[in-house]
């Protein structure tokens, strides 16, 4: 038997093949919930362009939103594609290279997602309170997502090895 610290915090004494499917599901369900956001934010940049006022926006904004809306369809791509080889590959016979494999798709996702956000609400801030303004927003925002997604997320990462 193995002893594994699980995401939970607490340590419990699993095998490593008790281990290896528990980590899986947790790894499937945080794609639930990241899927979840992703596919609003396409949503609502697949209904944009169909909007009235949408053919009135600048040539810079129409590629901040090209930008915004192949970043978001990346996202959900790269967030679906776990849950969608697990289930053509049943049953899975190679767990650990699957969850690697897997973990590098959900980070050109996230990438994809922070490249999304951001983009996204350059868009809107523009739109709403002029080109000023949506800088700074867009600033904040991406300085939010860089400290909080990655930077803390790396450091405690490096820090625990």
């Amino acid at each position: 038997m193995a002893n594994h610290e699980i995401s939970s915090g607490f340590p419990e004494t699993l095998n490593d093949s008790e281990y290896e499917q528990k980590s899986l599901n947790e790894m499937l369900q945080e794609l639930r919930v990241l899927q979840q956001g992703s596919q609003i934010l396409v949503g609502f940049l697949i209904l944009l362009p169909f909007n009235e006022g949408f053919s009135k926006i600048e040539l810079f904004e129409k590629w901040v939103y090209i930008v915004a809306f192949i970043s978001s369809i990346i996202s959900l791509i790269c967030y679906s594609a776990p849950a969608a080889q697990h289930r053509l590959e049943r049953p899975l016979r190679h767990r650990i290279k699957f969850k690697q494999t897997s973990t590098h798709i959900i980070i050109v996702g996230t990438i994809s997602l922070s490249v999304a956000l951001i983009s996204t609400t350059q868009l809107v801030l523009n739109e709403v309170v002029g080109y000023s303004w949506s800088l700074l927003g867009t600033i904040i925002i991406g300085l939010l997502i860089g400290i909080i997604w990655w930077l803390i997320p790396l450091f405690h990462k490096k820090k625990y090895r």
